[in-house]
């Protein structure tokens, strides 16, 4: 893939390579990341890559690329939310259904993209597409992007390939060290050290942000098996590529992610604590 439009680091580069097989890309992308920007410019580097003429896809300097890039496009829906609710209407989604089903008129392929899909989508909504995502017609892609895919139907995000994208941000030192300590206690084989360490999430106010750096640490070891480089700790990144497995790290940061939303629903820390040391330990001993 051409990257030269786009100011892609090499972590994010390396992902988006995993997108592509035989030169094609799959027919639906969720694009996860906390920076709304970088989402955007993923999706439109996407959209490029699907109308591109040319075989060194995307090239920049067809006309298709141009338009795609300007965002004037015939064959690249962007959806708006419509009204005061900051939604896509139903109306807006059924347009789309209708418009999928017509051929392109410039490009081979046409492009829907939904921004920040995890807020503008409700159940209702994403239901109405559901048959669309599942059954697309010939040479249709569709990119949502938003920041907590886990906030999309698990029946829209099993019909989509992820693409998670971590994103910089500034942590509190104290909570870092913590962090440290869970994803060290995950790669012990001592599951007392496990435990001991998961035991910091009892300070509330800082859990939220440990679980979302233990998050960081663990995309560090996928990014590694990749072929990437770590960003939060390398030698962290690297025991835990090490130790375990692409499927075993996904499942790990998916247990992250739900264990973040019960804490936010204010569960016992205690029994928290016991079952996410529990499911990591089962994760990592699966075969």
């Amino acid at each position: 893939m051409n990257k030269d439009l786009f100011d892609f680091d090499e972590n994010i580069s390396k992902l988006i390579d995993t997108l592509e097989s035989d030169g094609k890309i799959p027919h639906a992308v969720i694009i996860e990341c906390d920076d709304k920007g970088k989402s955007l410019e993923i999706a439109k580097y996407l959209s490029m890559y699907a109308v591109c003429s040319s075989d060194n896809k995307p090239c920049g300097i067809c006309k298709q690329c141009h338009n795609a890039f300007n965002q004037a496009h015939a064959d690249i829906k962007y959806a708006y939310p419509e009204g005061k609710s900051g939604r896509y209407s139903i109306a807006q989604l059924r347009d789309i259904i209708e418009d999928s089903a017509i051929r392109p008129n410039d490009a081979d392929t046409k492009v829907y993209i939904f921004e920040s899909a995890d807020e503008r989508l409700d159940t209702v909504q994403q239901n109405s597409i559901l048959k669309l995502i599942e059954e697309p017609p010939q040479n249709v892609l569709f990119i949502f992007t938003c920041e907590n895919s886990r906030r999309l139907l698990i029946t829209i995000r099993s019909r989509c390939t992820l693409l998670k994208i971590s994103s910089e941000k500034s942590f509190d030192e104290t909570s870092r060290q913590y962090a440290f300590d869970i994803v060290k206690g995950m790669v012990s084989t001592k599951e007392y050290d496990l435990l001991k360490a998961l035991n910091v999430l009892t300070d509330k106010e800082k859990s939220g942000e440990v679980l979302q750096i233990v998050k960081l640490l663990l995309r560090d070891g996928l990014v590694l098996l990749l072929g990437g480089n770590a960003v939060t700790n390398e030698e962290l990144a690297r025991q835990l590529s090490t130790r375990f497995t692409m499927a075993k790290l996904i499942l790990m940061i998916e247990l992250t992610d739900d264990a973040e939303r019960k804490i936010a629903q204010n569960i016992n820390i205690n029994l928290l604590t016991t079952w996410l040391c529990g499911e990591y330990r089962r994760i990592s001993w699966q075969r």
